[in-house]
């Protein structure tokens, strides 16, 4: 038995009952799904409505602040792409000209038939 199951979680709701304009409560940030079916949900659901819900608040709480996922850990330098050569490094070479080995010759093969070899699926 897992501990959530002996609590009862609560209605989440605010009293505010007003939509965003991405049609979350502005009060509890519940989508009108959440808000419609709370009391046919699970107690397992709810408690994951309730967490969606805490992130919804910390994400409108650091738009507010002006801080992205990026500026969090502060200014990253751009990553080097690894196959990527400066343009100061590079150095043309002039690709040799191989000819193919002249005792190689193109052939066809064709498939040999066995009488046994016969596959139908359909």
């Amino acid at each position: 038995m897992d501990q959530g199951e002996l609590f009862t979680i609560p209605n989440p709701c605010k009293g505010v009952c007003t939509s965003n304009s991405r049609g979350y409560c502005r009060g509890c940030l519940r989508s009108r799904q959440e808000r419609f079916h709370w009391n046919d949900l699970t107690q397992f659901q709810q408690q994951l409505i309730v967490n969606l819900c805490e992130k919804r608040r910390l994400k409108i709480i650091a738009a507010r602040e002006g801080l992205s996922d990026d500026e969090d850990f502060g200014e990253a330098p751009d990553q080097q792409d690894l196959f990527l050569i400066p343009a100061e490094e590079q150095t043309e070479a002039p690709s040799p000209e191989v000819p193919p080995p002249s005792h190689i010759t193109e052939t066809v093969r064709t498939p040999v038939k066995h009488p046994g070899d016969q596959f139908d699926l359909f």
